[in-house]
């Protein structure tokens, strides 16, 4: 049964029984398959998600309606009688409630097949009742060794030339010791593909190149249309060999680099092998890619944008786009009607989540033996390791065909505290060398010539004394926070989302006293270049404020446009905005979401000036906005200048040393070039300037009634970090 189902199911049934007061959730992470939860935060019912995706509909309804038997009777009786007349009375087992095995849940997470029987005995006691115990069969989809049947495991792959055909072939020895042999294509004429080159006018041109100085080496002067550049050339090929090989590929070009333009060129060449494609995409991204396959692969490709699951897919088509979070409750045997030889999975990061439903939903598509994958994200993970699994478990399912295989021999783990925390991949050499058929990354430096450097830069702000004060007062409500959880000893029990929602006050307020500290900066910034500048937020209301300071600004300067980039706006018109400021004579100052600039809208490569006024959590995510919609193909600039606001005293300073740190686990990982550091001499400055203003600020320590307490119990936290 899918997840939507059996949520519409469960809310269906407590209506039924007049349970109209509570909710419906589904947690992969749920111990058991399923619980209830009476009162705090709210009355809620919550199924685990992996359970309800290999199991059918009696055995979720069975389980439903041994929750609802626990809503009906009250918290007070647990298992007893009272609960096991009323469990009988709906007509379900009046056994413990079961979990799923470790071993079953890792299978699950990894891909494989997972079908459930039951034996259902009678347990004589005082009263009869019904224990049921699932028997798990487990096949994994892996391919099979063609001699011994059994899983292929593969332990080590070498390529040779075989001189008498003039092929290259990849030999392959499997843990079962027996060999696989495959011939890599040769001789695919990807450097002949130019866009629009199915127009009759284009076909016929005699293509004369650019020098590379006024006119790029890959736009003709004569027809102004475009070719590969030798990368994406290379990349092609690199495609087409891991295609036949293997299961699938992952394009992890550095933002900028055309991954689009590789994936259209291989799908051309490969058509009878790759098409239908299904193209599985960010939403507002939809509409582009439609047209940059008109432009590169033509109308033969033209295909069918799936908008809502009431749509009817029109069969014989060669493209299919849908986006991540239709396709997550998208009737999936439609899809599976339409013959998919193809997955594209852009920005796969999106999949990240292993017990997601939207990754379960695109592994039991690409789960067909026939069905090749791409996948294409300048950053296909961004906090942990384990991120990559999904997307390496989809493509290459022989070598990566664990969960907890892959936690285990690939992933890094260090200490913050006494708390053992996940960090990115450890034994980089030799996983690199283990993926080196899987994964091709290209960095905009390597192969770009004259590619601009990035220069990070940092205004500091001195907040004002209200403002510092509402700072002040939203610090001491978090730290006393936090404390009450050290004094109860759950601190480990806190997620990584209640911490950012506990502090998302601290941000917004730095966020809007920034303000008048950036539009002094445009100011100047307007005085000084010739330039146009985006200036990227976090809140809406700060994006707001922002801009209507900007015109108020430059509303006597009409060579000035002031305009927004938000996830508030369609995608046709956040795309007209980035088109107007690639080629609009004016000077643009634009204010833009640094989310729903970091995927999806086009480049805005004719600036190179950016300042970020509100800082993520994650490295990756700012990168892809900036520099990553500057540094692309079509940047003339020498550098791309990126200011970070941050204000003094504040989380600015500590979210500066998390995100650097970030940054550097995913730069060990996949960047060849050197890692863009701070200046470090004006961090330790920053934080020795911090320490002095806690120890001026003697008056000033947090509102904390639990230091005390903290005291009392010898706390290690120490009182000292508490003041501000």
């Amino acid at each position: 049964m899918d997840r939507i189902k059996a949520v519409q199911l469960t809310k269906s049934m407590l209506e039924q029984h007049g349970l109209n007061d509570y909710k419906v959730r589904i947690d992969p992470n749920e111990s058991k398959f399923g619980a209830i939860h009476y009162e705090f935060p709210y009355k809620l019912v919550v199924l685990n998600g992996l359970y309800v995706d290999v199991h059918g509909e009696p055995e979720i309804l069975d389980t439903i309606k041994h929750e609802i038997a626990h809503a009906i009777v009250g918290n007070k009786h647990g298992h007893d009688d009272v609960w096991k007349a009323k469990a009988r009375e709906l007509g379900t087992h009046t056994g413990p409630c079961a979990a799923v095995p470790q071993h079953i849940l890792d299978a699950i997470r990894s891909g494989h097949l997972v079908e459930v029987t039951y034996e259902p005995e009678s347990v004589k006691t005082i009263v009869e009742e019904t224990i049921l115990k699932p028997k798990y069969q487990v096949t994994r989809l892996q391919d099979l060794c063609t001699t011994c049947g059994k899983v292929a495991k593969e332990k080590f792959s070498f390529e040779t030339l075989n001189r008498e055909t003039g092929n290259t072939e990849k030999w392959t020895t499997l843990e079962c010791f027996h060999i696989i042999k495959k011939v890599l294509p040769r001789g695919t004429p990807f450097e002949t593909l130019v866009s629009n080159g199915w127009k009759a006018e284009i076909a016929s041109c005699k293509h004369t190149w650019g020098d590379g100085i006024e006119i790029p080496k890959t736009q003709c002067t004569k027809c102004e249309e475009f070719k590969l550049y030798a990368f994406q050339d290379k990349s092609c090929r690199f495609g087409e060999a891991g295609l036949t090989t293997q299961k699938g590929i992952l394009f992890a070009h550095e933002m900028g680099l055309g991954k689009t333009v590789i994936a259209l060129a291989i799908i051309k060449y490969l058509s009878d092998d790759l098409t239908p494609t299904l193209y599985t995409v960010k939403s507002k991204t939809r509409f582009q890619w439609l047209k940059e396959i008109m432009r590169w692969i033509g109308p033969s490709h033209l295909g069918q944008i799936i908008n809502s699951s009431r749509d009817t897919l029109l069969p014989g088509l060669k493209s299919y786009i849908i986006s991540y979070d239709l396709l997550r409750k998208f009737d999936r045997s439609k899809i599976e009607a339409l013959g998919i030889k193809c997955v594209v999975l852009d920005e796969c990061q999106q999949i990240k989540n292993v017990d997601s439903g939207r990754t379960q939903q695109v592994r039991k598509i690409v789960g067909n033996p026939n069905c090749k994958v791409i996948g294409l994200s300048g950053t296909p993970w961004k906090n942990r390791g384990e991120e990559l699994f999904p997307i390496l478990n989809m493509i290459a399912p022989q070598k990566f065909y664990s969960q907890q295989h892959f936690l285990t021999n690939w992933v890094d783990y260090y200490f913050h505290g006494n708390i053992r925390k996940q960090g990115g991949i450890r034994r980089i050499p030799q996983f690199k060398e283990y993926t080196k058929d899987l994964i091709l990354r290209y960095e905009f430096d390597e192969v770009m010539e004259d590619a601009p450097a990035v220069k990070r830069m940092k205004l500091s702000v001195q907040l004002d004394e209200i403002a510092m004060e509402q700072y002040d007062d939203a610090t001491s409500d978090f730290v006393d926070w936090y404390n009450q959880h050290l004094i109860d000893g759950t601190e480990d029990k806190v997620g990584g989302i209640e911490l950012l929602a506990q502090m998302a006050r601290m941000r917004h307020i730095v966020g809007l006293a920034k303000i008048a500290a950036t539009v002094e900066y445009c100011d100047e910034f307007y005085e000084n270049t010739n330039k146009s500048i985006v200036i990227f937020t976090e809140h809406l209301d700060v994006m707001y404020h922002l801009k209507e300071e900007l015109k108020k600004l430059f509303k006597d300067k009409p060579d000035v446009h002031v305009d927004t980039l938000s996830a508030q706006q369609t995608d046709q018109e956040n795309n007209v905005v980035s088109s107007k400021f690639n080629s609009d004579g004016r000077r643009w100052f634009v204010v833009a979401s640094t989310k729903a600039c970091g995927e999806g809208i086009d480049g805005l490569q004719k600036g190179c000036d950016a300042i970020l006024h509100e800082r993520q959590w994650n490295p990756q995510n700012e990168d892809q906005a900036a520099p990553g919609r500057f540094k692309r193909i079509g940047q003339k600039s020498p550098s791309i200048n990126v200011t970070c606001v941050e204000a003094d005293e504040t989380i600015d300073l500590d979210l500066s040393s998390i995100i650097e740190q970030k940054r550097k686990w995913f730069h060990d990982l996949h960047n060849k070039g050197e890692v863009v550091k701070w200046d470090e001499g004006a961090i330790a400055q920053e934080l020795a300037n911090r320490i002095v203003a806690r120890f001026k600020k003697k008056g000033k320590s947090v509102k904390n009634k639990n230091i005390k307490k903290l005291a009392s119990k010898n706390s290690p936290v120490n009182t000292m970090e508490m003041e501000l």
